[in-house]
């Protein structure tokens, strides 16, 4: 939103973009080899990930994965559903339920498990770069966004902008985690693009820091 909000205090999100947006979203997903959610977002949101077709997207459909310590995806959530469809992955730690687990596991979901929930990111990155995947794209949310910033780890930042206002203190941002101290230490983007959909703002580019 225009006051920097991904969602309210309560969590409601759908929708703050457009319909003009919507689509260009879908195309960037039909460009990724994995799309990256955190478990409170595919939770809340209950999300496809998936790129649906129009007229000028490409068809390709990324592998969605989901990173979590204690898994409890709904097992009619749209991304259990579809898993026999297009590939889901989720991580796991080790208080995960592993009744839970298995229930994902025969539903076709891929369960990725670590002793460490402090390794858990690190561990699933070694694991995507292992089956070639160089395309991640990141939808969230804030903690998970907020993890990969201050681990240095955005090299290319989508953001649309809508004309609204949500207000409240606890209402989520984009970026969770640290974040810096110094705004001589800000991450910028290179050559930012910026494109108007319908009452919506576009701006991508690739990151450069100081």
């Amino acid at each position: 939103t225009l006051d920097g909000k991904i969602a309210t205090t309560n969590g409601s999100s759908q929708w703050i973009s457009n319909s003009d947006s919507r689509p260009v979203v879908h195309q960037l997903r039909g460009r990724m080899d994995a799309i990256l959610v955190g478990h409170k977002t595919a939770s809340c949101d209950n999300p496809q990930l998936t790129a649906r077709p129009t007229e000028t997207s490409v068809k390709r459909q990324a592998i969605r994965v989901v990173l979590a310590q204690t898994p409890a995806l709904h097992l009619d959530s749209h991304l259990v559903c579809s898993a026999d469809e297009i590939p889901v992955i989720v991580t796991a730690g080790p208080a995960a339920d592993s009744e839970h687990c298995q229930q994902l596991i025969d539903k076709g979901v891929e369960v990725l498990e670590f002793d460490d929930d402090q390794a858990i990111i690190d561990g699933l990155l070694s694991e995507l770069h292992q089956r070639k995947v160089t395309n991640l794209m990141v939808e969230g949310g804030s903690q998970l966004l907020g993890s990969l910033f201050d681990n240095q780890l955005i090299d290319e930042v989508h953001v649309f902008i809508a004309p609204s206002l949500i207000g409240g203190t606890a209402a989520p941002t984009p970026l969770g985690g640290s974040g810096i101290e110094q705004m001589t230490n800000a991450l910028k983007l290179t050559n930012p693009q910026l494109e108007t959909l319908g009452d919506n703002i576009y701006i991508s580019g690739r990151t450069k820091r100081e």
